[in-house]
This record gives structure tokens, sequence and C-alpha cells, in this order.
């Protein structure tokens, strides 16, 4: 039986798991005119990581990134990076 790894990346903005693996995590589209609401509709990074650690998710990595946008505004975004082992045969 062999062994694997899959893996989970997790951006971050203030304080809130906004996308895993491209997918938004809000209950509020992201594209809604209340952004605010949206983000905050994302869960907090503290209980993203608590709930998929019990599903035996570990953290492996931890990046920040700044985006520059082309009117000139900056924001610093966080990648976590995440896996766990699986067995396959």
């Amino acid at each position: 039986m062999a062994n694997g790894y899959e893996y989970l990346v997790c951006q971050t903005q203030w304080g809130n798991v906004t996308f895993v693996n491209g997918e938004w995590q809000g209950s509020i589209d992201y594209r809604s005119e209340e952004y605010d609401a949206a983000y905050k509709s994302c869960p907090q990074v503290w209980d993203y990581l608590n709930r998929v650690g019990r599903e035996g998710w570990e953290m492996v990595g931890a990046v920040t990134l700044a985006n520059t946008h082309a009117e000139g505004a900056s924001q610093a975004t966080n990648q976590l990076f995440l896996k766990r082992a699986y067995s396959y045969s």
C-alpha cells in the first residue's frame, strides 16, 4: 500500500480564510457590493485551522504576499499551506 499527500492552499485576509484551493469560503458572494460583510462571512483563521486540524490537516508553510493593483493600491494576503497523508492501493 502506498502513501501520498494532499494539499490545501488557503488565502487569508484580515484574519479570515477567504479562499481555499481557489474556492471562496464565505456565505456571502465576494462579488457583493457589501465586501466588508462578504469577507466577514468567511471563517476566522484560528477557527478554520482548528476545524481542519481535527480532520488531519497540518500547516507546513506560510508566506505573506503584497499585491499592487493598477490603481496603485496595495493589499497584503497570507497563503497558508496545509497537508495530510492518505493511503492508496
